[in-house]
């Protein structure tokens, strides 16, 4: 038997899932296995997400990393990349090229250009 769990909770996600695919504007950009994708996330959308969390080693007070910009309109993906306008690692082909979703390990695909090296 397998369950759909679709939620932002990330917490919750590392308590009750065994596997995780991560959306950014209705697309998978990144899955893998809980454990590998927490310790070693492979698309800047899924690295920005997890610095987001709260630490409890985190200064009071202090402000929380965020992605900058928004996710764009339904229907108004950019052409390339759909988290080029968001992403600190954009490149011309960003701008051009969907990149295709990449087997990292055996069980962790990432969809980035970063990932071809």
């Amino acid at each position: 038997m397998g369950v759909l769990f679709i939620t932002h909770a990330l917490g919750v996600i590392a308590q009750i899932c065994h596997e995780v695919a991560v959306m950014y504007a209705g697309q998978i950009v990144e899955c893998a296995p809980v454990e590998a994708l927490f310790a070693h996330p492979r698309h800047p959308y899924t690295q920005g997400l997890l610095a987001s969390i709260p630490r409890l080693s985190s200064q009071p007070k202090s402000p929380l990393p965020i992605i900058r910009g928004t996710v764009p309109a339904l229907g108004q993906f950019p052409q390339g990349c759909r988290f080029q306008n968001r992403c600190p690692h954009t490149m011309a082909r960003c701008r051009l090229t969907m990149p295709d979703l990449v087997s990292v390990d055996e069980r962790h695909a990432a969809r980035c250009f970063l990932l071809e090296a």
